[in-house]
């Protein structure tokens, strides 16, 4: 199940960068990590609102910050955001349940 374009729109859409459609996982996390150092080094507080919308474990997070301050930091944080996006699909893909639509409303 290739989920990317899915994930692709959906950062896209909570970021407002700009992505091809047909873009590789590559050319998203590094266009996402390039947000990130924007946002972490001028608007910390947006940061951490994409992290709260995107749902990232702060723990995550939080280890990967400790482990590395390279500028490779940023593309890791980038993978944490597409790999919990990928999930929330996943999850809803798994767990849709199916519409009962018999034509009557429901109350």
């Amino acid at each position: 199940m290739n989920i990317l374009p899915e994930t692709t729109f959906q950062l896209t859409a909570d970021t407002n960068i700009s992505v091809a459609e047909n873009s590789t996982y590559e050319q998203l996390r590094d266009k996402l990590a390039e947000y990130i150092e924007q946002l972490i080094s001028q608007d910390f507080q947006q940061f951490v609102l994409l992290l709260y919308k995107v749902d990232v474990s702060e723990h995550k997070i939080r280890a990967v910050l400790e482990a590395d301050l390279s500028p490779d930091v940023y593309k890791k944080i980038a993978a944490l955001l597409i790999e919990r996006q990928q999930e929330k699909i996943i999850s809803k893909k798994t767990n849709k349940k199916p519409v009962d639509d018999d034509g009557e409303e429901k109350w």
